[in-house]
């Protein structure tokens, strides 16, 4: 049972990698299980964020983030832990690189907030990240934007929760959090490249 499963599964593979490989344009979309090759931990997988710290979910409502100090301060050292792994882009990353150069690659829409995309050489402009960055974050009341870097200097130079510089409000990534809306251009490219494709490819 276990060989013709394999068998199946090789046979799978083999007649998506020729559909892809005829079409004369490919849209994609990725998720998380994309990047957990480079280290980065989904969010409902064994191993996934959610399910080993539960009250984590906290960290990514923004009613919750905006109104508890201490969410936001596990949140900091959370990213700060993340980039520390100094994540790099996998083999799948490159092989939708491949696609691109071949010029079939009409858009990639990305759930994912991690820039590996960005990272593994992607034009920025075919690249639709439908949840956000974490590259980029912002103070909730001046609206100012700075390179999360910055604020992740300051996490481990002792800022539990650092504010904005300039008013003194919440900080938070550019990432989409639950109660906040999808970013529109984001889902119109998307939703234009999938209208557009031969092949529409799923991964992660």
């Amino acid at each position: 049972m276990a060989a013709r499963h394999g068998s199946s599964h090789d046979d799978a593979v083999e007649r998506a990698a020729a559909l892809v490989a005829a079409a004369s344009s490919v849209a994609v979309l990725t998720g998380a299980g994309i990047s957990t090759a480079a280290g980065i931990p989904d969010f409902r997988g064994p191993n996934g964020i959610w399910t080993k710290h539960p009250g984590a979910e906290k960290a990514s409502t923004i009613a919750h983030y905006l109104t508890d100090e201490e969410t936001r301060q596990w949140a900091w050292q959370r990213r700060v832990q993340l980039a520390d792994l100094s994540p790099q882009p996998t083999a799948a990353h490159l092989s939708l690189l491949h696609l691109e150069q071949r010029g079939v690659l009409v858009g990639l829409a990305t759930q994912n907030i991690d820039g590996l995309h960005h990272a593994a050489g992607s034009d920025p402009s075919l690249v639709h990240e439908v949840h956000g960055s974490n590259r980029l974050s912002h103070c909730v009341s001046c609206r100012g934007e700075w390179p999360t870097s910055v604020f992740l200097d300051r996490v481990r130079a002792g800022e539990a929760d650092p504010p904005c510089a300039d008013c003194g409000g919440i900080v938070k990534p550019a990432v989409v959090f639950f109660g906040e809306m999808l970013p529109r251009a984001a889902l119109d490219a998307s939703m234009a490249a999938a209208e557009a494709c031969d092949v529409l490819l799923a991964a992660g």
